[in-house]
């Protein structure tokens, strides 16, 4: 299958070839990635421009000085995605990893407690989320940190507070990726910078408003889900006092646009500790290549227990799986 590159990639291939530094290099290459279509004929193709990253990455920490300073902002991903959580200071990103996971986070009504990421693990049903939060966005500074972790992230939670104006807030945050070439859509698809495909990497985002309990927050509230609403979800909450955590909860999971399907061998029981996680959409043969490529290959059916078709009943490979579906092979 060709690859059909666009020409921003092209343009992007260019800017590698040509640059001499690595940290040019590193930012040519995940513009490369980012703006690749995602198909079986690129696979091969994606494969190795992360090969090549990853080696340019690990040679950057290698060399020291703002490698090993960068080094501090690289956070393993851990669990079923990994979520970072963006704001200005003492808007409770702190406070709301720590009710939400089992990080330890300081606390504190000083701006700035947060100075380098702090990861932990939210548990939603049967999966682990890995929350991030990173230090506070600034409007006067730069920070080199952040387009390499918004990309390695799978969604980003832009985070508000109540107590002052959401709009200089919100402007502020995306501004700070727009330039960064990143385009924060919601789960219809729609983002920011519409009809911008090449130009922005798209990620998966929402809106938390937090400190619901403070005076005029409901006023604030109204004003920031006038003018984002449409765009991206909002969820209003307060991480102090524990207001709202378990729709954010469901929501991030719906922000990641993935599902959860579970197998079993015939005539046994399912196993329902460990699902595959799959992007929403995926089909029968999307799952059996995830479990072991053989099983892509070989198989002839499937079975599925599930809400859209009656138990047991037999699916080709083709078959749009929904969260939650059991999935029984046959080769």
């Amino acid at each position: 299958m060709p690859a059909n590159l666009p020409p921003q990639y092209l343009e992007a291939e260019k800017r590698y070839r040509e640059a001499r530094a690595i940290p040019e290099k590193i930012r040519a290459l995940e513009s490369m990635l980012a703006i690749m279509p995602k198909h079986k004929g690129t696979d091969k193709l994606r494969g190795q421009l992360r090969s090549k990253l990853s080696k340019l990455k690990l040679e950057s920490e290698r060399k020291g000085g703002t490698g090993r300073r960068a080094s501090l902002f690289n956070v393993k991903r851990e669990g079923t995605a990994q979520v970072l959580l963006l704001g200005f200071a003492n808007v409770g990103k702190s406070q709301l990893v720590s009710v939400l996971t089992n990080a330890n986070a300081e606390v504190a009504d000083y701006p700035i407690t947060t100075r380098k990421p702090i990861p932990g693990m939210m548990p939603f049903e049967n999966i682990q989320i890995q929350l991030v939060d990173v230090p506070p966005i600034n409007f006067e500074i730069g920070e080199a940190w952040l387009s390499p972790m918004v990309r390695n992230a799978d969604a980003l939670i832009i985070m508000v507070g109540l107590d002052s104006d959401t709009s200089v807030q919100m402007e502020g945050i995306l501004a700070k990726l727009e330039g960064i070439r990143i385009n924060p859509i919601g789960c219809n698809d729609e983002g920011i910078h519409e009809g911008e495909e090449g130009v922005f990497e798209p990620k998966r985002a929402l809106i938390v408003a937090n400190k619901v309990d403070v005076e005029g927050a409901q006023q604030r509230d109204g004003r920031l889900r006038e003018r984002y609403g449409d765009l991206l979800r909002v969820f209003s909450l307060s991480a102090k006092k524990g207001i709202g955590l378990e729709d954010l909860k469901r929501g991030i999971f719906e922000a990641l646009d993935i599902m959860r399907v579970y197998t079993k061998p015939p005539g046994k029981d399912a196993d329902f500790t460990e699902p595959v996680i799959l992007e929403r959409g995926s089909t029968v043969e999307d799952a059996a290549r995830s479990v072991h490529k053989d099983f892509a290959r070989k198989m002839k059916f499937a079975r599925i227990w599930g809400s859209e078709k009656y138990q047991g009943q037999m699916v080709k490979r083709d078959y749009i799986l929904q969260d939650g579906d059991v999935i029984e092979f046959h080769i």
